[in-house]
C-alpha cells in the first residue's frame, strides 16, 4: 500500500501530519501562555496588596522612629500615645498575616510554608493587644480572611481549656 503512493501523496500526508503537530503545539503554547498570564495577574494582585501594607508599615515605622513627632501627632489627635503605639504594632502583625494569606490564596505561597507561618502567627495573635486590635479592625478585612484568622490563627476558648495532662482514673 505504501509502495502505491506517489510522491504527491507522500508530500500531502507529510503536510497533513506536520499541520496536526503544529496545531497541537500551538494549542499547548496557547494554554501555557494563558496559565502564565493568570499567574502573573495573581502575582501582581498579591504584590499590590503587599505594596499597600508595606507603605502603611513604612509610614508607621517612620512615626515610631521619631518619638517627638509621634507623640505630637498622637496628642494633636487626642490619642493616648502608648495605646496608639500598641495598636500600630498589633496592626503590623495582622497585616503580615494578611499578606501571607493573600499569597497563599493566590497560589504564590506554598502550603508547607503557610503551615509554618500559621504556627508562628498563632503565638502572636494570642497576645491580648493583638486580639483587642483585631476586634476593632476585623471588619476592614474580607470575610474569608476574618474566617482564616478566627478559625485557624486565633486560639479559641475551648482550645485553651483543654488539659494536656492525662485523664484522671474513673471513680467507681
Amino acid at each position: 500500500m505504501i509502495a502505491d503512493l506517489s510522491l504527491n501523496d507522500v508530500s500531502t500526508l507529510l503536510m497533513a501530519l506536520f499541520t496536526c503537530v503544529i496545531t497541537v503545539a500551538n494549542i499547548l503554547l496557547w494554554l501555557a501562555t494563558r496559565r502564565t498570564i493568570k499567574l502573573q495577574v495573581i502575582s501582581n494582585y498579591s504584590l499590590n496588596h503587599q505594596s499597600i501594607v508595606n507603605g502603611h508599615r513604612d509610614l508607621f515605622l517612620g512615626l515610631l522612629h521619631q518619638p517627638g513627632i509621634f507623640k505630637q501627632f498622637a496628642i494633636a489627635n487626642k490619642l493616648d500615645p502608648e495605646k496608639w503605639e500598641l495598636q500600630i504594632i498589633s496592626s503590623f502583625f495582622i497585616n503580615h498575616a494578611f499578606i501571607h494569606y493573600l499569597n497563599f490564596t493566590n497560589g504564590t505561597l506554598d502550603k508547607a510554608y503557610l503551615e509554618g507561618f500559621k504556627r508562628d502567627a498563632q503565638e502572636l495573635l494570642a497576645l491580648p493587644t493583638i486580639q483587642t486590635h483585631w476586634q476593632a479592625a476585623r471588619l476592614g478585612y474580607s470575610a474569608a480572611f476574618r474566617t482564616f484568622v478566627e478559625e485557624e490563627l486565633m486560639p479559641t476558648v475551648s482550645d485553651t481549656s483543654i488539659s494536656t495532662s492525662p485523664p484522671s482514673p474513673a471513680k467507681s
